[in-house]
């Protein structure tokens, strides 16, 4: 059954079916949330929040794209709101060597063979970047997902999405190279 037929039943009555939904969607989810977090315990907060909010708006869903775009919309929107909140917009990035129950199979594969200073100064370096930049980088590297589905989640255009991610890698690049790592857009 296909997550939209699931959504037709949750809509119909049938709320126990949104515990498929869950346990579809649960690990990436969570995942997401503990790449913006710096404790399990909040990703776990975040995601928990990210299926409540989900349930309660699922009547919403417009099937424009897929469920799955959906839910990483809702759970983005809940990052960056709980960054604003307790990281004053800074987010917090990890690798499967800081924590390897995320270790999905979605890490990128050049990255990994990164040594781990070479991939810790390219994480502080990303850090430095505007969230809008951050954010692309995040979902394209980390999440592993298409410039379309960034431009989904974000709310713009796949165009927006491919020059985000060109400006994103010139400045890392800059930054890498010793240059002031300024916003050249």
């Amino acid at each position: 059954m296909t997550d939209e037929e699931l959504v037709d039943l949750v809509c119909k009555g049938e709320t126990r079916r949104f515990e498929e939904l869950v346990q579809r969607h649960q690990d990436a989810v969570y995942s997401m949330a503990l790449r913006y977090t710096p404790e399990r315990s909040d990703a776990e907060d975040v995601a928990q929040e990210v299926f409540l909010r989900a349930f309660r708006s699922i009547s919403t869903f417009r099937r424009e794209a897929k469920f799955s775009t959906w839910l990483y919309r809702i759970t983005y929107n809940l990052c960056v709101d709980w960054a604003r909140k307790n990281r004053r917009g800074r987010f917090t990035w990890r690798t499967i060597e800081e924590d390897e129950e995320i270790a999905d199979g979605r890490w990128n594969v050049e990255a990994e063979a990164l040594s781990k200073s070479a991939a810790a100064e390219i994480r502080r370096a990303a850090d430095r970047l505007e969230e809008r930049y951050r954010s692309v980088i995040m979902m394209y590297y980390y999440e592993d997902l298409s410039y379309e589905e960034i431009g989904e989640i974000l709310g713009v255009q796949t165009k927006t999405v491919e020059t985000r991610l060109y400006r994103a890698r010139r400045m890392l690049r800059k930054m890498l190279k010793g240059g002031s790592g300024g916003y050249d857009r």
